[in-house]
């Protein structure tokens, strides 16, 4: 068996096997795989992918069932989290960058001083009052309060 799924788990390092025996003769293999600390300011993305990153796979079967069908289950588990593990290093390196712009935008910007232009007023130019909200009484809340 270890000569089966010691390939596999040079591809997905990080990856912790536990396996407890039970009386009824099945065994539960508990796969979890040891993440790195996610950033807080991580988008929501980010997080929920992590979260599925973090969960566990537990399998319990007999040896029997184990022994034909276990080498593949790890295989996938660990083709699915490495490449979820990819696409959660992708993401947060695009939400690194884009902040890493933001900062240099708004520096820029700082830099800058930028005087609110105000158009010139003339004398016969006509300034209209702002419009008021109005509210009908249908509209109001406590309509008796009007008699």
């Amino acid at each position: 068996m270890f000569k089966e799924i010691a390939p596999i788990l040079n591809q997905c390092q990080n990856l912790t096997l536990s396996m407890t025996p039970h009386n009824n003769g099945d065994i539960t293999v508990v796969m979890q795989s040891t993440l790195k600390a996610l950033d807080e300011n991580a988008p929501d993305s980010a997080k929920q992918l992590y979260a599925a990153l973090a969960m566990p796979l537990v399998v319990t079967a007999s040896e029997a069932e184990l022994d034909t069908s276990f080498v593949d289950m790890l295989a996938e588990y660990c083709q699915q989290h490495t490449q979820s593990r990819s696409a959660l290093e992708q993401a947060l390196d695009r939400v690194k960058e884009n902040n890493k712009s933001a900062r240099q935008t708004a520096s820029a910007d700082k830099t800058v001083s930028k005087a609110p232009i105000k158009p010139e007023k003339k004398e016969n130019d006509v300034v209209e009052p702002a419009p008021v909200k109005t509210e009908s009484v249908t509209t109001q809340t406590n309509p008796t309060s009007l008699f």
